[in-house]
């Protein structure tokens, strides 16, 4: 196989690899517009945000509850011990027995309207996740051609770029630089195939000797008008 013929194949695998990876751009903008989904996930954060702080008004209003309680029942049981013997003394604690049942009644309301805001809000939430994965849900189907496609292309593109490795290496470095050098100036074009005396790039007709030494095919051989690298039909 001439040089020429490995360069070409070469540039099979890299306008491939070219090719695939536009298209992994195009799908990956595709699949970027993902408005929807965004728009769902917002609607799941603020229902969680509105929740978490009425979560932390019940726990407190339940320390509170049990502070209480726990006061109130200390004072009774002081109360009723016999060891308090004073009169104001006694009036006291049963006033602040009192006033500590009233608040307790008071924090247990709150907490009953904070738990119905709760239950509310977890509704809401839930509500907002079922929509949340249903949104999502029919946005990977209505894109899973691109989703497979998209997997299929990254393969291809692994493959190619491990064939393009395999092809260096039966390369010399100076034709490969030659190569990598006039990519950049002929649009990743760098080999034309010769048919007849043309080339099939520029069009055109080259001279005799140029048409002898390529199909000798003993070394690379430029056109005589765009400077590319030409191949033989007849090796392709």
């Amino acid at each position: 196989m001439s040089q020429a013929k490995i360069l070409y194949q070469l540039q099979e695998i890299d306008l491939q690899i070219i090719r695939n990876t536009k298209r992994l751009d195009e799908i990956a903008l595709a699949l970027a517009d993902n408005k929807v989904i965004q728009q769902a996930q917002q609607q799941v954060d603020i229902a969680e945000s509105a929740l978490k702080p009425l979560r932390t008004q019940n726990k407190n209003l339940e320390l509170e509850i049990q502070s209480t309680i726990a006061k109130s029942k200390g004072t009774e049981n002081r109360l009723y011990s016999g060891n308090v013997k004073n009169p104001k003394e006694l009036q006291e604690m049963q006033q602040e027995i009192d006033s500590l049942k009233k608040r307790n009644d008071e924090l247990e309301e709150q907490l009953l309207d904070i738990m119905m805001q709760i239950e509310e809000a977890e509704g809401n939430l839930s509500e907002k996740q079922a929509s949340f994965q249903s949104i999502t849900s029919n946005w990977e189907n209505e894109h899973a051609d691109l989703l497979a496609e998209k997997a299929t292309l990254d393969g291809e593109v692994e493959m190619l770029e491990g064939k393009r490795e395999v092809f260096i290496t039966d390369v010399p470095s100076s034709d490969i630089k030659i190569y990598d050098d006039m990519r950049k100036k002929k649009s990743n074009k760098p080999v034309s195939i010769m048919q007849g005396r043309s080339c099939t790039i520029c069009g055109i007709e080259q001279t005799l000797a140029v048409e002898s030494e390529v199909n000798k095919s003993q070394s690379l051989v430029n056109c005589v008008n765009c400077g590319r690298i030409l191949v033989s039909k007849y090796e392709i």
